[in-house]
């Protein structure tokens, strides 16, 4: 089950593994609509803009104009049936679009959607052989991080389509990655019940947790980076700061395991869907410590322009 806001936070998308994908209003889930395509399941969703990006079971990735609600471009990167895919808009002509299969062969897609959505294969990679879990791409496009079933994370410079160093080796299994917003760093959720914080420069451990008594399926930053979400198996979220890697609050609204969540662009609401079908909206769940920062930012800098200000005026009284 997975769930993603879209239309500034006031609509999320629903995939159950169905042949379809369902909108709903976030106020009161009232149905708005369907995305489908020839009656394929659908169990992964990504939003960007007003685009809809979702892979199918026959190895398939469509794109959706969210607006008219239909199909407008698809192409078949997966050989093999389902795999992996991590999608980075650039701007409003371009995106990246890395893509990982059962087989360890991992692409790097350039997508043109300004007029006439069109997509080109810009690199192949098929060094490793070994299944790929999860992928994950840095805020400006240069580095894929992307975890293989054999317990590594490496990273990919996709740029020159070289793997620079691994993330050490784990315990369990990685199930999902996620890049930082403003920094070098990127957490990583382990299936021991750990989520650790790398530093992509140097691959240094900075820090690591230990909440979650089950695997932890997802994670992911804030949208100002001050936060961490994370998901595992007995149907919990915790967040956590970055800064002290502390544990500031737990969601305990499922039962089952979350294997998706999203966090609304105004960072308001958080959504989540569990294995079981329940979805659960939350607000104000822990931002006040990340608002609390931005209020005390704000506060510094008006304070200084004020004296700044009180400066200049004894210092022109003086002259």
């Amino acid at each position: 089950l997975d769930v993603k806001f879209f239309g500034g936070g006031n609509f999320f998308a629903l995939a159950s593994n169905s042949d379809s994908i369902e909108i709903k209003t976030k106020k009161n889930f009232l149905h708005k609509g369907f995305f489908h395509y020839k009656r394929t399941l659908i169990s992964e969703i990504k939003t960007k803009g007003k685009l809809l990006i979702a892979p199918n079971n026959k190895g398939q990735i469509i794109v959706w104009d969210i607006i008219s609600q239909d199909p407008i471009f698809n192409f078949h990167p997966f050989q093999n049936g389902l795999g992996v895919f991590s999608f980075l808009k650039i701007d409003k002509t371009n995106g990246i679009l890395i893509t990982g299969e059962k087989n360890g062969r991992i692409k790097k897609w350039k997508l043109y959607f300004k007029t006439q959505i069109k997509i080109v294969l810009l690199l192949s990679n098929n060094s490793n052989k070994i299944r790929v879990n999860s992928i994950a791409i840095s805020p400006n496009g240069k580095i894929a991080a992307i975890s293989l079933i054999n317990k590594k994370i490496f990273l990919w410079q996709c740029t020159q389509n070289i793997f620079f160093f691994y993330l050490g080796n784990f315990n369990r299994c990685v199930w999902s990655l996620d890049f930082s917003p403003i920094d070098k760093t990127i957490v990583v959720g382990v299936g021991d019940g750990s989520v650790n914080i790398y530093c992509i420069s140097s691959g240094h451990l900075i820090k690591k947790t230990q909440g979650h008594l089950c695997p932890v399926i997802c994670c992911k930053f804030s949208l100002d980076g001050l936060l961490i979400f994370s998901s595992s198996s007995d149907g919990k979220i915790k967040i956590w700061r970055t800064d002290t890697a502390m544990c500031v609050n737990t969601l305990a609204n499922h039962q089952n395991l979350i294997w998706n969540f999203d966090i609304s662009k105004k960072s308001i609401f958080l959504i989540s869907g569990c294995l079981e079908g329940k979805i659960v909206i939350v607000k104000d769940f822990g931002f006040e410590i990340s608002n609390f920062k931005k209020k005390n930012l704000k506060k510094f800098f008006q304070k200084l322009k004020k004296n700044l200000l009180s400066f200049r005026k004894k210092k022109k009284f003086k002259m």
